[in-house]
């Protein structure tokens, strides 16, 4: 795909072509005229031999970075297997070494003994299961450090992804590789990126401090040190402790109520409630499969006919790119004043099937994640664009996460819940307590989560940013980021950075993540939030918003949409207003309900 894209960038008859129709005034719409332009921008880049090289380098380190996290996880083996809890036993392998014992027939002679541990793959989301679930700080640690120090070939990879994706940006006239991205994007520069994210990370300061000395007393008062500090490896298990502890939280009970087929009916309850359509199941051709797992579902509306069509690929398996994501096939595009191309898009999980049960559950982190990339896709099977050029998600980068955002919040009302998420052997609705203690145990520590994601966009922005004369140490740039905006103690030999594949596919853009957050509070406070499943409210989503793709301007769709008081304007560039994400996430004092707006 990258190459065929690259050979159509140089191609300079239909660079010829867009130019002429430029010229000759025969863009009559907003939309081709925005599709000229960018087109423009595209074959400009591709008369120069050097930057299609560059081009075709990044994709390569791209791969290579994304193959190296795959092929290179880490692991530490512990034992004893009584070291792990049993809750997270199945997540890991079973291993065995030989001791020495004493035999029983006669004192003073040795006989070799069998005794059983576990290894630990520090793959995320292992990991993320064991820092959170295992009471042995030493076993956290060495998990902790493992998993932060792999994989040891991207320092290299990321290094020349980093000065070939600054040399384009020179070639394209610009200062650096973050400057190059935002050019048709709403911030329009790096100085409004950074400007916007260090006014955010001194917003939530004071409460993530607060958050903090929460952390670190609780490990205190566990511990019986008054001296103990909290190390990096803590966090995870300490909030997971006050969670549960203030909300009674039990991670089985919460996924009894998810089974995927339930979870799957969610997803059907907002097609058909929001936009007045089905979402089915349809039969394959015969090779049609990448694999036997694989769904094909239709969005189909009674009175305009077929939409879309969307692959499910929901379960893991080896050889299978590793998270979660949403792949388009095919854009949407209008082919003739009577026939539109309809758009075909596949999205891809990772859930695990159980090993005790027939029936997969999801935990609710897993829900979250589903609807999120449900989003994506509706973004692109309800986008009706002239063009391919602006169909769906193919928007300016810092909008395209809105959408998908949006429809997290589904996965947390109860009035949504209670419709199809019911318990996987009884058949009981969800309880409302429990979605209340959900919504409770997330709010616990959301300043520190929203200063997590600050560090990394900030990250992001520091290493595709402006390059000293000097070659710069990434390793030291994210340890003095992190002293700089958060409160987690950065450990020498950890590289945040080498495994974080956000930086590739999201390369000084990273920052998108939180205008999205902003944008996505905002339009839920004043569109949905009163009714989220109301058809009107669908029927606004989808002719203000997901209709037009990139075809119009973001900011110009958003202001369409709730009205002012979703978008600022400082220095020449767009911000969100994060007043309605500062208030949700109870962070909004007077002073930063000053600077919000």
């Amino acid at each position: 795909m990258m190459l065929t894209i690259e050979f159509l960038n140089t191609n300079h008859t239909l660079y010829n072509a867009v130019k002429k129709a430029e010229q000759d005034g025969h863009l009559l719409t907003e939309e081709a005229r925005r599709a000229a332009l960018h087109l423009h921008i595209d074959f400009e880049k591709g008369k120069l031999d050097r930057v299609n090289q560059l081009n075709m380098d990044a994709h390569k380190l791209c791969r290579e970075y994304g193959e190296n996290i795959i092929n290179d996880p880490g692991y530490v083996d512990i034992f004893p297997a009584s070291r792990i809890p049993r809750q997270i036993q199945h997540l890991l392998k079973p291993i065995y070494r030989l001791t020495s014992g004493v035999s029983k027939e006669s004192l003073g002679s040795y006989e070799d003994e069998q005794e059983k541990g576990f290894r630990i793959i520090t793959e995320p989301r292992t990991l993320f299961s064991v820092l959170q679930l295992t009471p042995d700080e030493q076993v956290r640690k060495m998990a902790y450090l493992k998993g932060s120090s792999v994989p040891h070939a991207n320092h290299e990879v990321l290094d020349k992804l980093i000065n070939s994706r600054h040399e384009l940006a020179q070639i394209m006239g610009c200062k650096s590789y973050a400057e190059f991205v935002m050019q048709l994007n709403m911030a329009s520069s790096p100085e409004v990126v950074v400007s916007f994210l260090q006014e955010m990370s001194n917003m939530v300061k004071e409460k993530a401090d607060e958050e903090f000395n929460t952390i670190r007393n609780l490990k205190r008062d566990v511990c019986g040190q008054r001296c103990v500090d909290l190390e990096p490896w803590d966090e995870a298990y300490y909030t997971t402790m006050m969670k549960s502890s203030a909300y009674n939280l039990d991670s089985a009970v919460v996924a009894s109520y998810f089974s995927l087929p339930q979870c799957i009916e969610g997803l059907k309850l907002l097609v058909k409630s929001l936009f007045g359509a089905s979402f089915d199941s349809v039969p394959m051709a015969p090779g049609e499969s990448w694999h036997p797992d694989v769904l094909k579902m239709c969005i189909h509306h009674p009175e305009e006919g077929d939409l879309g069509f969307l692959y499910l690929d929901l379960f893991s398996r080896k050889g299978k790119y590793p998270g979660c994501a949403t792949f388009a096939i095919k854009g949407g595009r209008k082919i003739s004043e009577t026939e539109y191309q309809l758009p075909v898009m596949a999205l891809v999980f990772n859930f695990s099937r159980s090993h005790d049960s027939s029936i997969v559950r999801l935990n609710h982190s897993e829900l979250e994640t589903l609807f999120h990339e449900f989003g994506h896709a509706l973004h692109a099977l309800l986008s009706r664009t002239d063009y391919q050029h602006f169909a769906g998600t193919r928007v300016a980068l810092d909008f395209a996460e809105t959408p998908s955002n949006l429809f997290e919040y589904y996965a947390w009302d109860y009035r949504v819940l209670k419709k199809f998420a019911r318990h996987y052997s009884t058949g009981e609705v969800i309880p409302e307590k429990l979605v209340k203690s959900l919504n409770g145990a997330r709010d616990m520590f959301a300043a520190t989560e929203l200063q997590r994601q600050i560090f990394y966009a900030l990250v992001d922005q520091t290493l595709f940013g402006e390059q000293l004369s000097v070659p710069r140490d990434t390793n030291s740039i994210v340890a003095h980021l992190k002293r700089q905006h958060s409160n987690e103690k950065h450990v020498e030999g950890t590289h945040m950075h080498i495994r974080f594949s956000h930086f590739l596919t999201y390369g000084a853009g990273y920052y998108s993540y939180l205008y999205a957050k902003c944008f996505a509070a905002t339009i839920w406070k004043k569109l949905c939030q009163e009714d989220p499943l109301s058809p009107t409210t669908g029927t606004l989503l989808r002719t203000k918003l997901l209709q037009y793709g990139g075809a119009k301007e973001p900011a110009d769709l958003l202001t369409d949409l709730v009205g002012d008081g979703i978008v600022r304007y400082h220095n020449g560039g767009i911000v969100p207003d994060v007043t309605s994400c500062l208030e949700e996430l109870k962070l909004l004092d007077d002073k930063n309900r000053h600077i919000g707006k």
